[in-house]
C-alpha cells in the first residue's frame, strides 16, 4: 500500500485503531494521511478485553503494554469463566494445561483418565487458572523452560481511554483530522470524500469504518444460519469476580449473558437466540479492493462469548502488515487478504457454534441446537472419535485452546489415540497427580494480583 493521499472514515474505535496503524506504518514515506470524522459515530461497549492477538497490534503502533497499564490503566486478563448451576466454574484460560507425556499432547492423557472413570478440575492443571482462583498473578514468561510460559494475557481497558491514546499516536504522526459532515463517498479511478456542502475531496486510496457507505447492503453476507443470535440489552454493572477474567453463563434455553470485566467494573450484554435474521452478524463479501479497505463494523460484525469486535480489527490489522511494505494493491494482494480474512472468521464461527451448542447442552437445554458448519462437523466429530482437533490455517484463537475449551466445557468423546490406550492406569494418575503438585507449588511462590 504505497498512496499520497488516504482517506479514512469513521468516528469511534475501529477509525482510531486504523488510523494510528497507517500512521506508524506509513511515516517514513510521503503519504498523507485524512480522517473524516463527521459521520456517526461506532457504537461499541465502553470496556474492551480482547484476546492475546491484540499486543501484536500495540506492537505495530509501537506503544508498550507496560506504559499502557501505567498510563491508561490497562489491567491483566487471562481468559473467561463459564459459570454452571450445578458445579464450580471452569477457567478457560489462553494457554495450556498440564504437561505432555513424550510425544503425547496432555489432552489425550487427561481424555484416558476420563475413559478409566476418573475425574480431575481442570483449574488445578493449570497455573494461569489456579492463579484466578487464588487471587494471583504473574505475568507470563518467554522462557520455555518455566511453568509460567504456559499461559498467555492479555488486558482490559475503558474504550475512551484508549481511543485518547490512538489519537495522541496520530496527532503526533501528521494526521488530519477533517469534522466536515460528510454526505456520500465514491470510489472509482479517485476516492472522493463529499462533504454536506458537496465539496469533493480527492484521495488515492480510501479505508472505510461505516456499513453500507460503499457498495450498499448487498455488500454484505448475513451469517445469521451460522451464528442465529444476536446482543440483545447492554448495562453497567459491578464486577463481582475476579478482574483476570469475563465471565458466560447461560441464563435460559434462548438467552445467555457475557459479562466484560475491568477492575471492579462490568458491561453485561445480553446474547439472545432469535428466529428471524436481525442482522446482527454479518461480514463484507469482499472487503478489500485495490482502492478501498473495509474496516470495523463496514467489514464485518460477528457476536460471539469468545472474541468481540476489537478481535476482528486485531485480526485484520495483521493480516494488512503482512503485505508491507507493497508497491501496489494488486490484485493478486487483495484476493489473497479477503481469502485469509474471510477463512479466520469462518474458523471464529465455527468455534463459536461449538462452544455454545456444548454451553446450553451443559445447563440441559438440548432444544438450543445451532446447525453446525461443514467445518465445525467435523471438528466435532474427530475430536469425539479419537481426541484429535485439526490445526488449520488462519486460526487466531489458537487450537491448543479450543480442546482445553470443549474439555472444560464437557465435549463428550469416546476414545484417545492408540498410543495413549497403551498407557497403564497407574502411570496416568501419577502423571496427572505430578501436574497438580507442580501447579501448587508454582502457585505458591506467585505474588497477589495488585
Amino acid at each position: 500500500m504505497n498512496f499520497e493521499k488516504i482517506a479514512i472514515v469513521g468516528n469511534g474505535l475501529s477509525a482510531w485503531m486504523i488510523t494510528a496503524l497507517m500512521a506508524k506504518q506509513l511515516r517514513h514515506t510521503k503519504t498523507k494521511i485524512t480522517l473524516h470524522v463527521g459521520v456517526e459515530a461506532e457504537i461499541t461497549t465502553e470496556l474492551q478485553s480482547p484476546l492475546p492477538l491484540f499486543e501484536s497490534f500495540l506492537r505495530a503502533i509501537e506503544v508498550s503494554p507496560d506504559l499502557l497499564t501505567e498510563k491508561a490503566n490497562f489491567h491483566p486478563k487471562l481468559g473467561t469463566a463459564f459459570l454452571f448451576n450445578d458445579k464450580p466454574p471452569f477457567f478457560h484460560v489462553w494457554g495450556q494445561y498440564g504437561a505432555p507425556i513424550g510425544p503425547i499432547e496432555f489432552h489425550q492423557v487427561l481424555m484416558r483418565f476420563g475413559l478409566m472413570g476418573e475425574t480431575a478440575d481442570l483449574n488445578k492443571l493449570s497455573l494461569g487458572a489456579a492463579s484466578i482462583l487464588a487471587g494471583k498473578f504473574q505475568k507470563p514468561t518467554p522462557n520455555s523452560q518455566s511453568i509460567n510460559s504456559t499461559y498467555e494475557s492479555s488486558w482490559s481497558f475503558e474504550t475512551a481511554v484508549f481511543v485518547n491514546v490512538l489519537k495522541s499516536i496520530s496527532s503526533a504522526m501528521g494526521v488530519e483530522v477533517n469534522g466536515d459532515r460528510v454526505s456520500k463517498v465514491e470510489v472509482g479511478d479517485a476516492c472522493v470524500v463529499w462533504d454536506e456542502s458537496d465539496r469533493p475531496h480527492e484521495y488515492s486510496y480510501l479505508i472505510n469504518t461505516i456499513p453500507d457507505l460503499i457498495g450498499g447492503s448487498h455488500a454484505y453476507e448475513s451469517w445469521f444460519p451460522g451464528l442465529p443470535f444476536t446482543l440483545r440489552a447492554q448495562s453497567k454493572t459491578k464486577n463481582t469476580l475476579s478482574p483476570l477474567v469475563n465471565k458466560v453463563k447461560v441464563i435460559d434455553s434462548a438467552t445467555w449473558l457475557c459479562e466484560i470485566t475491568h477492575r471492579n467494573l462490568a458491561v453485561l450484554n445480553v446474547y439472545q437466540f432469535e428466529k428471524q435474521d436481525m442482522g446482527s452478524n454479518y461480514v463484507h463479501k469482499s472487503p478489500r479492493s485495490p482502492k478501498c479497505l473495509n474496516f470495523g463494523p463496514a467489514m464485518a460484525n460477528l457476536c460471539s462469548p469468545l472474541f468481540s469486535a476489537i478481535d476482528l480489527n486485531s485480526i485484520a490489522s495483521t493480516l494488512l502488515l503482512r503485505y508491507f511494505p507493497a508497491p501496489t494493491d494488486g490484485t493478486a494482494v487483495v484476493g489473497e487478504f479477503n481469502a485469509v480474512l474471510r477463512s479466520a472468521f469462518e474458523n471464529l464461527r465455527d468455534l463459536t457454534q461449538l462452544c455454545v451448542n456444548q454451553l446450553f447442552l451443559r445447563e440441559c437445554h438440548e432444544e438450543a441446537k445451532i446447525p453446525l458448519s461443514p467445518q465445525a462437523e467435523y471438528k466435532s466429530n474427530l475430536f469425539k472419535a479419537r481426541g484429535r482437533y485439526p490445526f488449520l490455517e488462519s486460526e487466531f484463537f489458537k487450537t491448543e485452546w479450543q480442546v482445553w475449551l470443549l474439555l472444560g466445557l464437557g465435549f463428550e468423546y469416546g476414545g484417545v489415540e492408540p498410543m495413549v490406550s497403551s498407557i497403564k492406569d497407574d502411570a496416568i494418575r501419577e502423571h496427572i497427580s505430578k501436574v497438580e503438585n507442580s501447579v501448587m507449588r508454582s502457585l505458591s511462590a506467585m505474588p497477589k494480583l495488585n
